[in-house]
């Protein structure tokens, strides 16, 4: 499949997360008569500017957490991050000098631990080490000892974590139906052009997937490609090669690369890859391979998502053969033949701090991922404090990567509209 093909899709994707998501509100500015007529007033800047400088400064005045209490940090070190030294997204594990240079940072940030601890006098309970997409360390800290860190040589700032949540919703008994989405999306044009998804890679960072249900059969993908083989007059096995698809192969050499071999040192390639379809999965919450809903309270959200993304354009038919699956099912993915990457950050250990997600970001761009899916939103939406800066301003440079990122921006917020760290985020 061609970068242009991939691109369109990962934008169809984007359309899809947006589409149906805005709600009508009255205007800023505006007030009601009585008599349903809506009159406006001129407000002076000078006004908002001096109310900006107000909440800014209230923001600054309470003690959030005791001394001693612990708290999860973003070490925000002062060396630019892989990517910020220039170095493309696309085909990133196979530059050797990135990972060179991203080596060095692994390095210096060994180094920054060492002193973090002299000051603190004691061990730097580290959660994570982010070198790709930023160069931070994210830990456990006590809350007393963030000023000690911040005089480190190499920090340059300590950010407050969010902790996200998996929101408590009520759903009916309405069932599954993308049949009528791709007219509003335009997929059909895909489609209709050969674009399917086919050798695609789609990363899902939510609360994992179902890996037995139907429209991720790896089997219902094989025959779909096999199609798609016999369409161009090749070979499954021809056609499926060209695909350059991700397998355990390719996880072996990427794995000393990954954020979670780094983190679970016994991991194997075959511990990661599952399928054809399910071409990776790990549960970044809880440091293991579980990426199911079965053993937690989380609900089955990622697999809502990863359905959207990637569920196939067959499914079985009972009898041993294929059917459609917007007929018989009433659903399919907006590109049906892509490989779906899982990355689990909701578990038994709870919900996923901003690092948590950043890990699984830097994993999916190591991997080669097409297009990174996440659904976070606030019932706070627009309240933001220095956490929102730091974490904005690396959303702002994958942005302009060879990457593309989707974040919903509907529902209530998005991910950096509530970096804060007092006001908890949600998964929607």
């Amino acid at each position: 499949m061609t970068s242009h093909g991939k691109r369109l899709l990962s934008l169809l994707l984007i359309l899809t997360m947006f589409i149906g998501l805005t709600m009508p509100a009255q205007a800023a500015g505006e007030t009601d008569n009585g008599d349903g007529r809506l009159s406006f007033h001129e407000v002076d800047s000078g006004d908002i500017a001096g109310a900006e400088g107000k909440i800014s400064a209230a923001q600054d005045i309470p003690a959030l957490y005791d001394e001693d209490e612990m708290v999860r940090v973003s070490i925000v070190l002062e060396k630019p991050s892989t990517l910020d030294a220039g170095f493309s997204t696309k085909r990133i594990a196979e530059n050797s000098t990135a990972m060179s240079y991203r080596s060095s940072l692994q390095s210096e940030q060994e180094r920054i631990t060492a002193e973090i601890e002299n000051r603190i006098n004691g061990t730097l309970d580290v959660a994570w080490n982010l070198t790709l997409a930023a160069n931070i360390i994210s830990a456990n800290v006590r809350y007393g000892d963030i000023e000690s860190i911040l005089g480190v040589s190499g920090v340059t700032d300590v950010v407050l974590e969010t902790k996200y949540e998996v929101s408590s919703t009520t759903g009916g008994a309405e069932g599954p139906n993308t049949a009528t989405s791709g007219a509003m999306i335009g997929s059909s044009v895909a489609y209709a052009s050969g674009y399917t998804g086919a050798g695609a890679r789609i990363a899902v960072i939510d609360t994992g997937t179902d890996t037995d249900h139907e429209v991720f059969s790896a089997q219902a993908l094989e025959y779909s490609l096999s199609l798609q083989a016999e369409a161009r007059g090749m070979s499954a096995e021809d056609y499926i090669a060209s695909l350059d698809l991700l397998d355990a192969g390719e996880l072996a050499e990427k794995l000393p690369l990954l954020n979670a071999k780094l983190r679970m040192p016994k991991l194997s390639a075959d511990d990661l890859y599952i399928n054809t379809k399910l071409a990776f999965g790990f549960n970044y919450i809880d440091v293991d391979l579980d990426i199911t809903h079965d053993l937690d309270q989380t609900n089955p959200h990622g697999s809502h998502v990863a359905g959207i993304a990637v569920g196939n354009r067959f499914v079985s038919d009972g009898e041993g053969g294929y059917a459609d699956a917007l007929t018989a099912a009433h659903m399919q993915g907006v590109a049906p033949d892509a490989q779906l990457i899982t990355m689990k950050v909701f578990g038994k250990g709870g919900g996923a701090y901003d690092s948590d997600y950043l890990v699984a970001m830097e994993d999916a761009i190591i991997l080669g991922a097409d297009s990174v899916n996440l659904s976070l939103g606030s019932a706070f939406a627009g309240y933001s404090r220095n956490g929102n800066s730091a974490y904005a301003a690396i959303l702002e440079k994958l942005a302009e990567s060879d990457t593309v990122v989707c974040i919903s921006a509907g529902n209530s917020g998005s991910w950096a509209d509530n970096a804060e760290h007092d006001l908890p985020g949600y998964l929607y």
